[in-house]
């Protein structure tokens, strides 16, 4: 007998803010697909092209699906497998790992020492029920520690993944961590490319971290514009590093730190801006438990207004800024960009839209870009592109 889940676990507040930005049969689109992975994953190809054929013909060698995109020749369309079934079994003990470990090992991934919350009486080999802390099953796993041994560790691979609801390829699973690629979904491609940056401009991306649009950026500039790259988080803008290396990229400078802060102290004017802030994350698939709270959203939109207006300070007149979110809330959305004429910018179209998915779904502005799950094969994911007119 195959064990069944009620995913994703929806507060109610939640439900009921869903349902009035997006309508009932939206709200329950949107839930239905937020708990799966997305239908389509793309791979970023930095710089060299001519390796699609190679690279398709490896992950086909690996039962995926893969095709080159039509329009946009380095990027390569990819495809989840599954659902599958996990089969029930009596007697078997737990592993509870955090809510963002389990919705890793739901779609495939082994179980790893930092996500681990408890492993009672488990011992190494056991087979054993993966669930989140709810109680959610995402996984039956073999054990590789004992639950002695994972107390005293802080990283090592707890748990091999044998029966997961879905497998969602990796660059290491596919056998390509030598090759240039990374994936990167569409609408952050999209993202990059709105915001069009040209040769030897100065180029700011404010909340970079973990830096695939950052890397994209650079490689639209052909490795000549100034790019400063910032974030608060050290850990996570180390994995920015780590692309800069592997890239052999040389016009990218990363920078710790706050970007409101930072803007009180420099005196740099910037051509472009590329402002992807902290977010509810409302879009990210796949998600099994949502608790977010409307005064959540409200607090967050209210830092992402405060960014908005340091980002205003940071930029040249006639300069544009591109605004975008993985989150699909009003607040955080239509609602920061509609006062970006409070901080003297406008909003004005953006040259690589995919049309079905204009944001008309909440009365909102032509310009503007929305990705629904449910909807659409993506995350959930909005898109804005603003400049400031010159003085």
């Amino acid at each position: 007998m195959a064990i069944s889940s009620q995913i994703p676990l929806i507060s109610v507040e939640l439900r009921e803010y869903l349902e009035s930005i997006l309508g009932f049969e939206k709200t329950k689109k949107y839930l239905s697909a937020i708990s799966t992975p997305m239908e389509e994953y793309t791979l970023h190809i930095f710089q060299k092209h001519e390796l699609a054929d190679n690279i398709i013909e490896r992950i086909l060698e690996c039962e995926y699906k893969a095709y080159q995109h039509p329009d946009f020749l380095n990027l390569i369309i990819t495809q989840p497998k599954g659902p599958f079934e996990i089969e029930s079994q009596e007697n078997l003990k737990e592993i509870i790992v955090d809510n963002r470990a389990a919705e890793m090992v739901y779609q495939g991934s082994d179980i790893f020492v930092p996500g681990v919350k408890r492993a009672n009486k488990v011992k190494e080999n056991d087979i054993v029920y993966v669930k989140n802390q709810k109680g959610i099953v995402v996984a039956k796993a073999e054990a590789l520690m004992s639950h002695n041994t994972i107390l005293t560790k802080n990283k090592g691979l707890a748990a091999k993944n044998l029966e997961s609801y879905y497998k969602v390829p990796s660059v290491s699973q596919l056998g390509l961590d030598d090759y240039p690629i990374y994936f990167h979904s569409f609408p952050a491609y999209l993202t990059s490319l709105n915001l069009n940056p040209q040769q030897g401009e100065k180029i700011l991306d404010c909340c970079a971290a973990p830096g695939n649009k950052t890397i994209h950026l650079s490689e639209l500039s052909k490795g000549t514009g100034n790019i400063i790259a910032v974030d608060r988080s050290k850990t996570r803008l180390d994995h920015l590093i780590k692309k800069i290396s592997k890239f052999k990229i040389k016009n990218i400078t990363a920078v710790v730190g706050d970007i409101i802060e930072l803007s009180k102290q420099w005196t740099v004017k910037f051509d472009k801006i590329l402002l992807d802030p902290p977010c509810t994350a409302l879009g990210l698939r796949p998600r099994l438990v949502l608790e977010t709270t409307k005064r959540t959203i409200e607090t967050t939109a209210k830092y992402q207004k405060a960014i908005l207006f340091a980002c205003s300070q940071l930029l040249k007149p006639g300069g544009e800024l591109v605004y975008s979110t993985c989150t699909i809330t009003k607040e955080e959305n239509e609602d920061v960009i509609y006062q970006a004429s409070d901080v003297e910018l406008e909003i004005i179209d953006q040259n690589y839209k995919v049309l079905k998915t204009v944001s008309t779904d909440l009365e909102s502005h032509p310009y503007l870009q929305r990705f629904i799950p449910g909807r659409d094969k993506t995350l959930g994911y909005f898109i804005a592109k603003l400049k400031k007119p010159q003085s």
